[in-house]
């Protein structure tokens, strides 16, 4: 009899692959309601058993692909971009480029500084051309560099990397890289709202310590905890976030919290603990933030959802 542990992640690949090659997932046949569709069972199959990159390295930029809207991937356009040489911004960005994930040997090896750079230039040059009163104003700002990381690293070429983070930050969470950080000082604030009522306990304790989530979780909010390793479970924390929404990383942090709640209570000095948070494991943290949503008022799980993309007056 086969051994039914080890062929799961198998099954659940063929279970991805059935869905992204039905003829109704193709860009001539699919009409919006087939594409709804077939978002749908790729977000179902994603919460209940995470993509099985390991059994199929093609799986992972596929699905984000079609979870950013990327269809087209004009060569010329970023080749153009790239043409055009550095940016004015290109010293910050190189300020930034070379300490990107810098222990993480495996990102190091696959992805060099000069593709990170040529990516965030191409993206600066992109936002030059379309400043108009239709769309928000994009430069390069702290902490872009980290979330251009998982796509270089996932996508199998430059091309497909830089269209989906384009669409990424320009759709998914603009106001978290404007220059003021609106977005991402909106989150922590959120972070606070909602670590409030979820743990009241484990929030006065924290606020009795003189600490609020500007100061402790700043960079997994900027970086949508891009910068804790390891660099795997990031990938698999992004499938959730890239799947159901960037808005679901602050209760992601919120888990992360309640997974070393009891070294943060017990100790008198909790920020020497928080400065670092423990290594990253994605099944978890999205198994404690799924489980958030149901404990929050609805009209602060819709300021969540609203706060990376919606301008307030």
């Amino acid at each position: 009899m086969a051994d039914l542990g080890q062929s799961t992640p198998e099954l659940i690949a063929h279970s991805f692959n059935k869905i992204l090659v039905q003829p109704k997932m193709s860009l001539k046949l699919r009409s919006n309601q087939d594409i709804e569709e077939g978002v749908k069972k790729l977000r179902r199959l994603i919460l209940i058993d995470g993509i099985p990159s390991e059994v199929d390295a093609t799986l992972r930029p596929r699905i984000w692909k079609i979870l950013l809207r990327v269809h087209d991937l004009p060569a010329e356009t970023f080749l153009g971009y790239v043409a055009r040489g550095p940016c004015e911004v290109r010293e910050k960005i190189r300020n930034d480029t070379f300490r990107t994930l810098a222990t993480d040997r495996g990102f190091k090896e696959r992805v060099r500084e000069d593709m990170l750079v040529r990516l965030l230039d191409a993206f600066v040059w992109r936002n030059h051309d379309r400043q108009d009163s239709q769309h928000l104003d994009f430069t390069y700002v702290q902490g872009m560099n980290v979330l251009a990381a998982p796509f270089l690293y996932t996508m199998p070429s430059e091309l497909e990397a830089f269209f989906c983070f384009a669409n990424f930050i320009e759709e998914c969470c603009p106001l978290y890289v404007q220059p003021t950080l609106e977005g991402v000082h909106r989150g922590l604030k959120l972070l606070d709202r909602c670590l409030r009522i979820v743990d009241p306990e484990l929030f006065a304790y924290l606020r009795s310590k003189n600490l609020s989530a500007e100061i402790y979780a700043f960079p997994s909010v900027l970086t949508l905890c891009a910068c804790t390793p390891p660099l795997d479970q990031v990938l698999k924390l992004w499938d959730f976030l890239l799947a159901f929404g960037v808005h679901l990383n602050v209760l992601c942090v919120i888990a992360q919290l309640l997974l070393i709640r009891d070294e943060v209570m017990s100790s008198s000095s909790p920020m020497r603990i928080l400065r670092t948070f423990p290594p990253l494991e994605a099944l978890p943290v999205i198994g404690i933030a799924v489980t958030l949503v149901r404990d929050l008022p609805s009209d602060l799980y819709e300021e969540l959802v609203r706060h990376p993309y919606e301008i307030v007056p």
